[in-house]
Formats: C-alpha cells, structure tokens, sequence
C-alpha cells in the first residue's frame, strides 16, 4: 500500500491542504474543535458503513438458498455443526475452513429454518463487507489524503464489485477484503507506531488479523508468511522492536493454534473419510514444467482480471506499489508496504490456481481469489490519480496498460478470445468480463480489456483536466468524477446480481425445495439420497434438511438406511422413472419427481 510521491508537492498534487491553526488560536478552542472535528468523522464513518452495509443487503434481498455450491452449503453446514446442529457428510472435498463459520454460527442460536437462517447470514455478510469503507477511509488517510478526499475514495473502494459482490454469498470471499486490508492496515501501524504501546497492540493485531485470515481460507497461509518476513524485516532494521516481534509471534501462534484446533475438529464432524489435500494438489501441479507453464498461465489471467474488475484503476495501483519498492526518496515503511503488497498479490495469484483440481477450471480466472487486493490497489491508484504529478500517473498508466495488454495475450493463448459467461457457473466467475463487453453468453476478451483501459483512459484524462481548475470548482469536478466511477461499479453490482445471484435462485429454488416439499418430509423423518443423485442436488439438501444429516446408498447393491422414510434417486435419461430405483423393496412408492430439472429426480416413500 504505497504510491510514488512527487518530492515536492504542488498544489495540484494536493488539491486539499489541511487547514492549520492560526500561531496565537486559543489553546481550549483548537482542542474542542479537534474533540468535534473527530466526533463529526466517527459519524460520518459510522453512516457511510451503515449505507454500505444498507446497499448489500437490499442487493442480497432476494436470495433464500445456497447458490454457490459446495462452498455456501459447506460453510453453512460447518456453522450448523459448530452450533450443535446435525453435519453432512463432506469426505473427498476441499476443506471449507472454520473462520467465516464461527462469524454466522450465532444464526443458529436463533432459528434453524433454512430460509431465515440465509436471510440472516445476508445480514451479518453484509455489516461485515461494509468495513470496507472505513478501513479503506484509513488506508486512505495513511496514503496522504486529506479528510475531504478520502471520505469518498473509501466509498468508491466499497462499491468495487470485487469488495460488494460476494457478500451475496455465504462463503469466506464475503469478508477476505475486509481481512485484507485490516492486515495490512495494522502491519502498517506496526512498521509506523511512535510508542511501544501502540506499537505491540499493532504488532498482536496484525498477527491475529493473519492467524484468523489462516483460520478462513488457504489464503490466509500467504498473509501469515508475510507477516513472517515483515517481522524478520523489522528485527534486523530496528532492534528496539524485538519485544514487539516476540509478542507478535506468540499472538499468531496461540491463533493458528486455535484455528487449527477448529478446522480440526470440522474435519473430524463433516469429513469423516478425509479431505481433498490442497498442498497435495499444488504439489502435484508444480511437479513438472508444464505444470508450472500452466500455473503462470492462470495467474495472468488472476492480473488480467485485477485491471478488469477495478475498471482499470487497481492496475495503475498496482505498478505504483510496484516502483514505491525501489524508490529510495520514500519512506521505509511505505516502501515496505509496497513490497508486502506485491509479493502477498504474487503469492495468491500464483498458489491459488495452482491448488484447484482439475474439475475446477472455470475459476482459472476468477477474480475471487485477488478480491482484497484488487479493493486495495483500487485505492492505491484512486490516491495515484489524485496526489500525483502528471508524468508519473502517465508512466503508471503506461506500465499497467502494458501488463493487462501482454496478460490478454496469455489468456487469449490459454484460454481463446471469449470466455462463456453464460449458466451460473460461468457467470459467477466471469460476471466482470460480461458487464464489460454486455454479453452474458459469451464475453470477448479482447473487448472486455478495451473497455477496462478505455475506462482508465477517461478517468485520466478527466482528472487531469478537472485538477487544473480553481477550488470548488475542481471539488465539483472531482466529485463528478467519483460519481461516474461509483456509477459504474453499482451498473455492474446490479446487472451481476441480475444476471447471476437472481437467475440462480429462480432456477436452484424450484430444483432445492421441490422435492422437501413434493414429498412432504418433514422435521423428524430421514431422507436418504442415492449415490448417483447430482450432488448439485444431494449438497445443497443437506443445508435444506437442517435436523438430520442425509444418508447414502447404492440402490442398485443395497437397501434403504433401516430409518429412511423418503428416498430420492436419479432419473435415467429415456427411462420410466420407476427405472430409477428397479429394486425398490415393498412397501416404496414413487410420490414426485421432475423430469424437466437439469437434474433429474425420482423421490419415494415408505408407505
């Protein structure tokens, strides 16, 4: 999180000088107006996140079921269990970690009606994805903007669909952007702290903000080797910080402890046959060199995809973190940052693809895996534009322009020069490049880049006009800037939650539901689910059927569980649906079925 700063700034590179006290002002007048002047932001910071957190649950309205699937079904189960409610039976998946669990289990506290329990998570999602805003209003203030600035470039931040998006969705990718940037922000006040005091509480906050990112996602792993290195960092340039590095060690390691003993005891509860190992895989995709030409394949399509989805400005934020690192007329700690940020962007992009197995790659080039780095450069290159001289934006623009150019090429190799975008699948990890070319078939990915650095061209050559003119003059321009950036992040956020989160839940509702409410199964009664059922189906029923734990079983080899009342099977294609279970015992019937889902089903009953 830094930026190249001209040696001497003009008052072009800071539009907004902070106002000073006069030498002879009373000394109990500037302390109330200080007292006000904070009680005033704290207000305003307050109603910004309030508005924020407002805008993501009334984008998140309509939804009632799990959409993306394994992962909400698994992070809702795993918040279920760590209530005392039933699990599933996950074995042979990825393990969705115990963090942002622990976040919504209180839900189930309350209720565990299915639809309410989803609605309630969209809430907590949503008051937790708003942070965005204040913590970028600091990351905005320590990249040197004044109050009046920053406010809103935090705003525009929170309206990134990379940091908005998500919190549709009960997965950890609703609250990483929020991890991110307030490790890096308590990093930075670690590096910066002017007492010891302040420095251990930013030292232990930093570890713990890393250790519960570990506890959430595999990501996190690449925070905690950060915060490695930065403390390794800080040891060998200032020794005074020694006692603050210990205490920092000792905070991540009592929280990866903790974090551990919860994915522990997950695994244990809801994968009883084992996990999918995820360093197995990465192992295995590194192993040899095309797997290796395969991996930097995929993580320039995660950099093409950090342009794309910030209309262009986390790019040029990005190359400015990138030269902050050798630019020896900063200061250490922005230095620091610069390089932090850069490495922790490098490290994901390259390890996550790297770790998907092979029936994953539609997500080679999702940008969820760079959400809080994309939020991140995305104020970085706000501030660029903003305090910069004009050779330097010029130089960055160039720099950035030139990486998504030459990632477009990669990608277009890898992956040809369209992506589908249609179906929730391919819409869900492609929504920006169909926002971008206006095509939720097939979105071109030429195009999709033209549009990203044409809308980076206008935001320069509009900033730079409007930075020339007079005082409010130019606050009014700005501000109409910001407007049409905000404008196009909140199209995008609508159409998305069009085109993906509510086309979704109109088809998955009527595929989830249908067969509970066909059947007529109710709290109580055991449903066992044939293993050749989708588990696009069997997954998300799990969720569905909250007061028992679904049961498995061959139809063509084996009877029923001794307990189920209601069995559901798949319907073959061409065949009667008393095909679908040709040795049912006496005493089954067949009481529903669906032969128009895209996954056809046969439910029976025990009479």
């Amino acid at each position: 999180m830094a930026y190249p700063r001209t040696p001497a700034a003009t008052a072009v590179d800071r539009p907004y000088p902070a106002v000073q006290a006069g030498p002879h002002a009373d000394a109990s007048a500037a302390v109330s107006r200080s007292w006000w002047t904070r009680r005033r932001l704290a207000l305003l910071l307050a109603a910004g996140w309030l508005i924020q957190a407002g805008l993501r649950a009334w984008f998140s309205r309509a939804q009632s079921v799990p959409l993306a699937n394994p992962d909400e079904t698994a992070y809702l189960i795993a918040a279920r269990v760590l209530a005392g409610g039933a699990g599933a039976n996950f074995s042979g998946s990825t393990l969705y970690q115990g963090g942002y669990p622990l976040l919504i289990t209180p839900v189930y506290w309350f209720t565990h009606n299915p639809v309410t329990v989803y609605h309630a998570v969209m809430i907590i999602n949503a008051v937790i994805s708003a942070l965005v805003m204040p913590l970028g209003y600091l990351a905005c203030r320590r990249l040197g903007l004044d109050r009046p600035v920053a406010y809103p470039v935090a705003a525009l931040a929170a309206l990134v669909p990379a940091g908005f998006f998500y919190s549709q969705y009960a997965m950890a990718d609703a609250i990483f952007p929020v991890l991110m940037l307030a490790w890096l922000l308590t990093v930075h006040s670690w590096l910066t702290a002017t007492s010891p005091r302040a420095r251990y509480a930013a030292a232990v906050g930093s570890a713990v903000a890393a250790g519960f990112a570990y506890t959430t996602h595999s990501r996190g792993l690449v925070m905690l080797f950060g915060s490695a290195v930065v403390a390794a960092a800080v040891t060998w340039r200032r020794r005074a910080y020694l006692g603050s590095v210990l205490a920092a060690g000792l905070a991540a390691l009592v929280t990866v402890a903790a974090g551990w003993s919860l994915n522990h005891y997950l695994t244990a509860a809801i994968y009883p046959q084992g996990i999918r190992s995820l360093s197995a895989q990465l192992r295995s995709t590194l192993g040899n060199v095309n797997g290796v030409l395969h991996v930097l394949e995929m993580a320039a399509g995660q950099a093409w995809r950090l342009t794309l989805d910030s209309w262009g400005i986390a790019g040029i934020g990005l190359i400015a973190a990138l030269a902050a690192i050798g630019w020896r007329g900063l200061r250490w700690d922005h230095r620091m940052m610069g390089a932090l940020s850069i490495a922790v962007t490098i490290a994901i992009a390259v390890t996550a693809p790297a770790a998907l197995p092979a029936d994953q790659s539609q997500t080679w080039a999702s940008g969820r895996y760079l959400d809080g780095m994309i939020v991140t450069f995305f104020i970085v290159g706000a501030v660029v534009l903003l305090r910069v001289a004009s050779v330097r934006v010029l130089a960055c623009a160039a720099a950035a322009t030139a990486m998504t150019v030459l990632a477009t090429v990669i990608v277009a190799v890898y992956a040809g020069v369209s992506v589908p975008t249609a179906g929730f699948g391919y819409a869900f990890n492609f929504a920006e490049p169909a926002v971008l070319t206006q095509n939720w078939n097939q979105a071109n990915v030429l195009l999709a880049t033209a549009v990203a650095l044409g809308l980076l061209a206008v935001w320069i050559a509009a900033t730079f006009v409007v930075r020339r003119w007079p005082g409010r003059l130019r606050t009014a321009g700005l501000g109409a800037i910001g407007a049409a950036v905000a404008a196009v992040s909140l199209v995008a956020v609508t159409q998305m939650t069009s085109h993906v989160s509510q086309a979704g839940e109109t088809s998955r509702v009527a595929d989830l539901s249908g067969m509970i409410k066909a059947t007529g199964l109710r709290p109580g009664e055991q449903l066992a689910i044939a293993d050749n059922v989708s588990w696009y189906l069997s997954i998300p029923q799990a969720f569905e059927i909250y007061w028992a734990e679904p049961e498995s079983f061959n139809p063509a080899t084996q009877s029923p569980p001794a307990d189920a009342t209601v069995v559901e099977t798949a319907w073959p294609a061409g065949q009667p649906a008393r095909a679908s279970w040709p040795n049912a015992p006496a005493g089954w019937r067949i009481v529903a079925s669906d032969p128009a889902s895209a996954w056809p089903w046969v439910a029976w009953r025990k009479n």
